[in-house]
């Protein structure tokens, strides 16, 4: 829950995209089929996507804050502020890259369960 919260509006597109793509190839490891693998891989890729720009907007996010607030720019505690918000950050990439991780492990096991050549 803390990666949630901490990751902002991003992590819902990352969580949204990764249940979408754990379910799908949940759904191949189930029963393999021609044409699925394509399908997963491009959910896959899109959740690497949006973990990469919800770090980024993130990041952003800090510079924007901390540069703006003179209390926070100008304390001696400023190196700690800016790390707190860059390990904040790192929320839509820890969460993204774990669903992804998922959903390869479940690919693996529909191509390992799959009759014939599933990529060619």
């Amino acid at each position: 829950m803390w990666l949630i919260l901490a990751g902002g509006t991003p992590v819902l597109f990352v969580i949204a995209f990764g249940l979408i793509g754990v379910a799908t190839a949940a759904r191949y490891a189930w029963a393999p089929g021609d044409g699925r693998i394509g399908h997963v891989v491009g959910l896959a890729t899109a959740v690497v996507l949006a973990s990469i720009a919800g770090f980024a907007a993130d990041l952003m996010a800090v510079s924007v804050n901390v540069t703006g607030n003179p209390e926070w720019a100008s304390s001696p505690e400023l190196p700690l502020i800016v790390l707190a918000g860059v390990g904040e950050s790192m929320s839509p990439l820890i969460l993204g890259f774990s669903l992804v991780a998922v959903t390869a492990l479940l690919t693996a096991v529909g191509l390992r369960r799959a009759p014939g050549p599933a990529l060619g």
